[in-house]
């Protein structure tokens, strides 16, 4: 089981259509991709464009592995982390032959400091560890740089010079050298291409950063208002984020009373995509559970269960239809499949060899420390159920055998009749204790579904810690 994460692949190939059909509407250059944090996004945009590597070349980067201060520009990072994007698809992109027709990073580096080369470098190896960037990737500009000190030195200096000669007539100001080298070095390497620039995390950014971000890429117009390129010349941008967080986090910084609406409609041309898979994981739930990551052959019987499925089964299913914070993301539902949670350890709950691995004091107790990791924790479980409750409907005879062990647990069943009636809360339920089951029930005098008072019964035997507590001896 030791590469499931790996192998176990989410088939969102049938979702590429309707993103296509978005990014090719008619000038439509920026796209507000949203979806919840972990929904999967980046995994999803990555295979995207692995499959569409003949109509788009793309360029991703993710800003919020940037370690930049306040009072530094964010954009000066940009530019730095696109210009290794494009020597990460062709390392010689910037060694042209003919430096009087090419606009390259040698000269940029000229024109940034003269004759001072070793300061430059001093420069650029600052960027290594704020570009959140291996080192291997950043080295080439290194390696650029070295060769033109080299190239200084057996006189083309004259070249350079004329060629800053030409820039100063074209009046590009100084801090636009490296944009006019992007923008050159992106239509030469995407051909026939259309350029795409992913910035992906973008609601992970420290708030400081966000913002010059997104006004950086927003529309602009001329004197007679047509809408002017992208910046850097991309023929499209992706702003990658949760729209809903974005909002939030403006709100935050500048009133609740402010038009966030109207302020982010600049960041999109035509509207937000919002990035929904909640319908292939529902498929693909029975087998993710399957592809649970347990090491010890002897646990592994358990993911098979049809009552461990069931149970893991509906309650994710339950969550994903959620809204808030309560939904389970990708993340989140992988877990399992790529590590081993401790609640597949049989040892967590007993070392005594006389248990059977399938009782079902076992079951339920490995049950719910298997949702409380993929959630996160007791609370956030247990906040999930609540709602998840509402809608539950499933009458399967596992959860009136699982209620009454549950109820066994909460209260005392005396068990000296076949069928026991008592009250609960707000239920009036009947149990069978020879067969140990719950025969029948009503909640404030309704017919209910089995799995609600299976939920209810659940948030009790966790408020109650009994979940905690050691196997009962045989």
């Amino acid at each position: 089981m030791a590469n499931q994460e790996i192998t176990l692949k989410i088939p969102i190939d049938e979702l590429f259509s309707k993103f296509e059909e978005h990014l090719d509407i008619e000038n439509n250059r920026r796209i507000l991709f949203s979806g919840k944090f972990g929904i999967g996004k980046t995994y999803f945009l990555r295979e995207f464009f692995k499959n569409k590597k003949d109509k788009y070349e793309s360029y991703h980067l993710f800003p919020v592995n940037y370690q930049t201060s306040q009072n530094e520009d964010i954009i000066e990072f940009l530019k730095y982390d696109i210009l290794i994007e494009i020597m990460k698809k062709d390392e010689n992109i910037f060694k042209e032959e003919y430096y009087a027709n090419f606009l390259d990073l040698q000269r940029l580096l000229y024109i940034w400091a003269g004759d001072n080369l070793e300061k430059i470098i001093v420069a650029v190896l600052s960027f290594i560890p704020k570009l959140g960037r291996p080192l291997q990737e950043i080295i080439g500009l290194i390696k650029n740089l070295l060769e033109f000190k080299k190239q200084m030195e057996k006189g083309e200096k004259g070249v350079v010079e004329g060629f800053l000669k030409r820039i100063e007539e074209k009046r590009i100001t100084e801090t636009d050298y490296i944009s006019e080298i992007i923008k050159e070095k992106i239509i030469e390497q995407k051909g026939e291409k259309k350029s795409v620039l992913i910035l992906d995390d973008l609601d992970r950014v420290d708030p400081e950063h966000i913002f010059r971000i997104l006004n950086v890429f927003s529309a602009h117009f001329d004197s007679e208002n047509n809408e002017l390129p992208n910046k850097f010349g991309f023929d499209k941008v992706i702003i990658v984020a949760d729209y809903l967080n974005l909002k939030s986090i403006f709100h935050h910084r500048y009133g609740q009373n402010t038009d966030s609406s109207g302020y982010f409609s600049k960041f999109y041309s035509v509207e937000v995509f919002t990035f929904k898979n909640e319908e292939i994981i529902e498929r693909m739930i029975d087998k993710i559970i399957s592809n649970f990551n347990v090491k010890d052959q002897s646990v592994r019987g358990l993911i098979h269960n049809s009552w461990f499925k069931l149970i893991l089964g509906d309650i994710i299913n339950g969550s994903l239809k959620l809204t808030g914070e309560e939904k389970l993301n990708m993340w989140q539902l992988l877990k399992g499949v790529k590590f081993q949670l401790p609640s597949f350890n049989v040892g967590r709950y007993t070392k005594d060899p006389r248990y059977e691995f399938m009782e079902v004091e076992l079951l339920m107790k490995v049950i719910v420390h298997t949702l409380i990791s993929i959630f996160g924790s007791e609370n956030d479980f247990i906040s999930a159920l609540e709602k998840i409750k509402r809608n539950s409907v499933n009458e399967h005879r596992a959860y009136k055998s699982l209620s009454f062990f549950l109820l066994s647990e909460i209260i005392n069943l005396s068990g000296k009749y076949e069928l026991e009636e008592f009250t609960w809360k707000q239920y009036k339920i009947k149990v069978n204790t020879i067969d140990k089951v719950v025969v029948e029930f009503l909640y404030q005098n309704k017919i209910v579904p089995s799995s609600m008072l299976f939920y209810d019964l659940l948030i009790e035997y966790i408020n109650q810690g009994l979940h905690n507590k050691p196997i009962s001896p045989l």
